[in-house]
C-alpha cells in the first residue's frame, strides 16, 4: 500500500511539472511580441492625447480583435493558480538548474527536441496544403538530424529559406474554416481556445515522445513519457524566466494582456 502510494505521489509530480506551462510562459517569440504591443500601446496613447483625429480613432477600433471569454471568472482563477505555482516552485527551480547547467546545454536539448517533434509540423503542413512549407520543413529536418547531430545543433538556421514553420492541429483547424470557439485559461497549462485544444490529439499521436508508451517501441511505462516531457518542458521554461518576469511588469492587467497577445499571436502563425 505505501508503495502505491509513493508511486502516486511520484506520478502526479511529474505530471504536473511535464505538463506545465505557465499562462504566460510561452514560446519566446510571443513574449517578444506582447512587450511590442505594450510599446505600440503607449505610443498610441500619447498620439491621442496630441491628435484627436475621429478617422485614426476610428481606424484604430476597426483593428481592435473582439475575443470570446464567456468564463472570464474561472480563467482568471486559473490564471492565478499558474502564477502562483510558477513564483513558488517553478521559478526557483529554474534558477537553480539555470546555475548548475551551462547555456550550450540547455539550448541543445531545446533544439533537440524541436527537431525530434518534426511529424507534428509536417503533418500539420500537409493538412494545410502548404507542399512548399511541408518540404522546407523536411529539409530542416534532415539537414538538423544529420550535420546537426540529431538536432542538437541547427545548421538550417544559416538557410534564409529554411524559415521555422511551427504548424499544429489548431492552425489547421483555423485553415479549414474552424473560428477559435471561446477563450480557456486551462490549470497548469495555460492558455488556449477551444479549437487549440485539438492540439492535444497532436501531442498524443504525432509526438514521438509519446509513442515510447506502445511496446512495439521498446515496451517503455507511460512514467518514461511522463519524466521525458517533464523535463523538456522545464528546459524551456528556464530560457523564459526574463520574458515572463517583463511581461507581468509590463502589463496592467496580466490576465487580460496575455490572453490578448495569446489570440494576436496565434491569428499571426494561422495568417503565416
Amino acid at each position: 500500500m505505501k508503495k502505491l502510494w509513493a508511486a502516486t505521489v511520484i506520478s502526479a509530480f511529474f505530471l504536473i511539472v511535464g505538463v506545465f506551462n505557465p499562462s504566460f510562459a510561452m514560446d519566446r517569440e510571443l513574449g517578444v511580441y506582447l512587450l511590442a504591443q505594450q510599446s505600440q500601446e503607449k505610443s498610441a496613447e500619447a498620439d491621442k492625447d496630441v491628435d484627436e483625429d475621429d478617422e485614426y480613432d476610428d481606424e484604430y477600433d476597426d483593428e481592435v480583435v473582439k475575443i470570446n471569454d464567456p468564463l472570464i471568472r474561472l480563467n482568471r482563477d486559473f490564471y492565478l493558480l499558474n502564477d502562483g505555482l510558477y513564483v513558488v516552485f517553478f521559478k526557483p527551480a529554474a534558477k537553480v538548474y539555470n546555475k548548475i547547467i551551462p547555456d550550450e546545454i540547455r539550448l541543445s536539448v531545446k533544439n533537440f527536441f524541436y527537431n525530434l517533434r518534426f511529424p507534428i509540423r509536417f503533418v500539420n503542413c500537409l493538412l494545410q496544403a502548404k507542399g512548399t512549407k511541408a518540404m522546407e520543413e523536411f529539409a530542416t529536418f534532415f539537414l538538423n538530424t544529420t550535420v546537426g547531430f540529431v538536432g542538437i545543433q541547427t545548421p538550417a538556421a544559416y538557410y534564409e529559406s529554411l524559415p521555422p514553420s511551427p504548424e499544429d492541429l489548431g492552425q489547421t483547424l483555423a485553415v479549414w474554416g474552424l473560428g477559435n470557439g471561446f477563450f480557456i485559461m486551462y490549470p497548469i497549462l495555460g492558455p488556449s481556445t477551444l479549437r487549440d485544444s485539438a492540439d492535444f490529439i497532436d501531442s498524443y499521436f504525432l509526438d514521438p515522445v509519446n509513442w515510447l508508451r506502445y511496446q512495439r517501441f521498446g515496451g517503455y511505462s507511460w512514467r518514461t513519457t511522463v519524466a521525458i516531457t517533464a523535463y523538456d518542458k522545464f528546459n524551456k521554461l528556464s530560457f523564459q524566466i526574463g520574458d515572463i518576469d517583463a511581461l507581468k511588469e509590463a502589463a496592467f492587467d496580466p490576465y487580460i494582456a496575455v490572453r490578448d497577445a495569446y489570440i494576436e499571436h496565434r491569428n499571426k502563425l494561422i495568417a503565416e
